[in-house]
């Protein structure tokens, strides 16, 4: 499978700027945006061919994440499961963001706190793992609980479903 991630955005150069530093450089082609009508089926169909849906795109205004049957607008705040709404809080959103910005990537509890929550993390409690935990029994219905993957020892991850 391909590892390229694909990203498209407006032809704004300081919208290119936040969203490309936001979501992380490596791994992404960035590529300028065609109107929102054209420019998400061909990323879906760019990241499909590459063997699993991995792609951040611009459609009509909105930064748009899609990962397998998930879909996170991150302008309008909202997180779909196969385009059903699944209601999140917003450090619940803060996560799955972090992780579907970053898939395959292992992120220990302190870093999902600090990124997530914006403190340092100065305790090691249940925070992190009952905010997950609440994710994952949101999804449980779907069946995309197992999206979210434990590693044991180091943290959790999104993992791309191929």
């Amino acid at each position: 499978m391909d590892d390229t991630r694909i990203l498209v955005v407006e032809d704004d150069a300081d919208i290119n700027e936040v969203v490309c530093e936001r979501l992380g450089r490596d791994g992404y082609a960035c590529v300028s945006a065609y109107s929102g009508s054209e420019a998400r089926p061909r990323v879906c169909r760019r990241a499909e061919s590459a063997g699993g849906l991995r792609a951040a795109a611009s459609d009509g205004g909105h930064t748009v994440l899609a990962i397998g049957r998930w879909s996170l607008d991150i302008d309008a705040h909202t997180f779909r499961v196969d385009d059903e709404p699944v209601s999140l809080t917003n450090i619940e959103f803060a996560i799955v963001e972090l992780l579907m910005g970053h898939p395959d990537t292992v992120f220990s509890k302190r870093q999902v706190y600090e990124l997530c929550w914006g403190e340092p993390y100065m305790v090691d409690d249940n925070t992190v793992t009952a905010h997950i935990s609440k994710i994952r029994a949101k999804l449980r219905a779907s069946g995309t609980d197992g999206y979210i993957r434990t590693v044991w020892g180091l943290g959790v991850k999104l993992a791309v479903p191929r």
